[in-house]
């Protein structure tokens, strides 16, 4: 059986499928020299660059800081400072409202 090489020139049409809307792109182009494939996935993308960002800039974490935590979790020297919660609860709070506003 004979494979006809004719059809490897034949361009598969653009197409766009746009779901809950995020838009994405695909398009396959062939020719007897090279195959070119693009994907555009924007609304995904983007959000998991703005989140590798976030996640960079935050502080690892420091175990020598852990293990003394859980030293005086253990001997019960622990104190909690009840303001920092307080603060960091509101701070929380506000920054979720504000973002539940956009």
């Amino acid at each position: 059986m004979k494979i006809d090489q004719s059809l490897k020139t034949i361009a598969t049409p653009k197409s766009k499928d746009i779901q809950g809307g995020r838009s994405r792109t695909l398009t396959r182009q062939s020719t007897p020299d090279r195959v070119q494939d693009q994907v555009d996935l924007t609304g995904d993308a983007a959000r998991l660059r703005e989140l590798e960002a976030r996640l960079a800039e935050l502080d690892s974490a420091n175990p020598g800081k852990i293990e003394a935590i859980r030293q005086a979790l253990a001997d019960g020297s622990f104190k909690v400072d009840t303001e920092a919660v307080a603060d960091g609860m509101i701070r929380e709070t506000l920054d979720l409202l504000s973002r539940m506003n956009r």
